[in-house]
């Protein structure tokens, strides 16, 4: 039966129950704070998101220890672009940056990268958040919201069956649904052109080896083009396990292949590279299909909301920026609740830190084949790593610890200095791929 709006007036609200969600009702639960959480179980589709950056494998260790299970860790990230392979070695990375720099931020020193198995952390997640006294599950849509301009506030969230919940506090975890954003008619601004984006997951076939490859100890990408592959874009390999994460993003206009036809594609182009996962990994689960585009807010939260992870902004999924944002906002939360205008700044700042992954990722993506060359490949990938490590002093500044925050200004600082850390990843020349398009 419905439940009355005196039943939930004046708590905080979570709308959307996917990891962004989850984490952030979890944090808020940690913390002793009643809220409603808006959403139902994940199912075990397959889904974006299992790679992580540097930020995301911290957090995720330190917030979910318990659900470890899920954590495959990776020796590399490892991108083909044309006639070259760029490789960066996280044990490298570890001897650029100290590990005494990660405990003067309040880590603990990470031995190397994390992918996450996205289908079952995040119904273990869902059993870890539910389970709370804390949070109310509501199963129903929202059907509408609203919302008071001119206090820059949401009064009202109205939910499919009946249900009308009165909010202290909003956390929109809708990720591309963009909920809040567009009812408060947020500015935003659109980044690229229009996307179109198929994957999938390959499973371990029964009669095959359990032994694992070396290619499955890294995250590999690789640049695909029209010449060569039938049309432009970029495709990723993750193995988790059992299982193989395979994906392919292009322009949305500009080909009529089919998602499987992508998929196709991207396979032979790995296999090309001594990336045969098929060969093992030949069980195929459905193909899913989106359009979308790459977008970021003008700001990430008002009076008594927020834009949560990738709910403000979305960049190239390569970044492996989603998880990031999403468990920092979680860990924000309660904060949020005690002092919005303060730390709703905080999070503003830090999530502007991330657009300019997007910026270096156009120069991978978007570059013609014969424009790549070694020292532009070497700058831009470094430039990845030291904008995520940026990203992560702005993340250690808004932690409890006084210390961590006190020394976070001077960790970006050192992060963004050239003279300082360099030398994050190699670049080499491979032989040219064949001519198959």
């Amino acid at each position: 039966m419905p439940q009355s709006a005196a039943e939930h007036s004046a708590v905080p609200v979570v709308i959307g129950s996917g990891l962004t969600g989850l984490s952030i009702s979890h944090c808020l639960s940690r913390a002793s704070i009643d809220h409603v959480l808006i959403g139902r179980r994940p199912d075990a589709s397959p889904r974006l998101g299992e790679s992580l950056n540097l930020e995301g494998t911290l957090l995720l260790r330190e917030m979910f220890p318990q659900l470890d299970r899920f954590f495959y860790a990776k020796r590399d990230a490892l991108g083909f672009f044309g006639e070259y392979e760029v490789l960066c070695d996280f044990e490298v990375s570890q001897r650029a940056v100290s590990r005494a720099i990660f405990r003067s931020l309040g880590y603990a020193a990470a031995t190397e990268f994390l992918q996450v198995e996205r289908i079952g952390f995040d119904a273990a997640l869902w059993d870890l958040a539910t389970s709370s006294e804390h949070c109310t599950v509501l199963d129903a849509p929202v059907t509408s919201l609203e919302f008071d301009a001119p206090s820059d506030a949401f009064t009202g969230v109205y939910l499919g069956d009946g249900t009308v919940v009165r909010p202290s506090y909003v956390f929109d975890a809708t990720n591309h649904g963009r909920l809040l954003g567009r009812t408060a008619n947020v500015a935003c601004r659109t980044l690229g052109v229009p996307q179109r984006v198929a994957f999938t997951h390959y499973h371990l076939a029964a009669d095959a080896s359990r032994d694992a490859e070396t290619w499955e100890l890294a995250t590999a990408v690789v640049r695909l083009f029209l010449a060569i592959d039938g049309f432009d874009g970029v495709a990723w390999c993750i193995p988790i396990g059992d299982y193989v994460s395979v994906g392919v993003s292009t322009a949305a206009t500009g080909t009529e292949l089919s998602d499987e036809g992508l998929l196709e594609r991207a396979a032979a182009a790995f296999a090309r590279r001594g990336i045969d996962f098929r060969r093992r990994f030949s069980d195929r689960v459905e193909i899913k299909g989106l359009r979308h585009n790459y977008f970021a807010y003008d700001r990430a939260s008002g009076t008594n909301w927020l834009l949560a992870g990738p709910s403000f902004c979305q960049v190239w999924w390569l970044a492996g920026a989603g998880v990031g944002t999403s468990l920092t906002a979680a860990k924000l939360a309660p904060k949020l609740l005690r002092d919005p205008q303060r730390w709703g700044a905080e999070y503003d700042n830090y999530m502007k830190q991330l657009l300019p992954i997007h910026d270096t990722f156009d120069y991978f993506v978007l570059t013609p084949r014969e424009w790549y060359e070694p020292e532009a490949l070497h700058r831009y990938s470094d430039r990845f790593v030291k904008t995520s490590l940026v990203r992560l002093a702005g993340s250690t500044g808004m932690r409890d610890s006084r210390f961590a925050a006190i020394v976070a200004p001077a960790m970006a600082w050192l992060f963004r200095h050239p003279a300082v850390l360099r030398e994050y990843c190699s670049v080499r020349r491979v032989d040219r791929p064949a001519q198959v398009a």
